[in-house]
């Protein structure tokens, strides 16, 4: 009798089953969740960004939409005046209307003459309002005659509100000529 090989009667060797890539581990899983979060705060980051973009543009396109029709009406010896007036009141509506929605901390809709200048000036750390070319707003809805800079008046206007939008956090980009340019503001980002 021979003995027989005690090893023969083993089955041989199983390899384990390949490693599946589903499920994944739970490390995948909250790494994806953490991912899916950040995108969607980027996302309603972006989505904040090109709103207040937005706004921005509508702002500047009515002052330069103001600043238009007082060229085209101020040809006319006989109509520069009243649009002179016009132009002050517009400019002082779009800033009481931006002022309002952007500072409701203060009662801003009362504020006129001296008291709605020093405002302007505060919130646009300036002294343009006061002392320079926005002077003419503290009491342009009652001055029989326009005597002011209209181009200056737009700039300050404009300086002041897109730093409204921007918070001042990011210095106003000058710009050469009154707004009438609609592209992406480009400190408003």
């Amino acid at each position: 009798m021979e003995a027989e090989d005690p090893l023969s009667q083993l089955a041989d060797i199983h390899l384990p089953a390949v490693i599946s890539f589903w499920p994944p581990a739970p490390g995948w899983w909250l790494l994806a969740a953490l991912v899916l979060v950040g995108l969607a705060l980027l996302a309603r980051q972006l989505y904040r960004q090109w709103q207040q973009e937005q706004r921005v543009k509508r702002v500047l396109a009515e002052l330069a939409l103001a600043y238009q029709a007082y060229e085209q009406a101020s040809v006319d010896a006989l109509h520069k005046n009243q649009a002179g007036l016009s132009l002050l009141y517009a400019i002082n509506s779009l800033l009481k209307r931006v002022a309002l929605v952007h500072h409701t901390d203060v009662e801003v809709a009362p504020l006129s003459g001296l008291a709605w200048l020093r405002f302007l000036d505060q919130h646009g750390n300036n002294t343009d309002f006061t002392e320079g070319a926005g002077k003419v707003l503290g009491d342009g809805e009652y001055r029989p005659h326009f005597d002011g800079d209209a181009e200056a008046l737009c700039q300050v206007a404009r300086k002041w509100l897109v730093r409204q939008y921007l918070n001042n956090k990011k210095p106003v980009p000058a710009q050469s000529k009154v707004p009438v340019t609609l592209a992406k503001p480009e400190a408003s980002a």
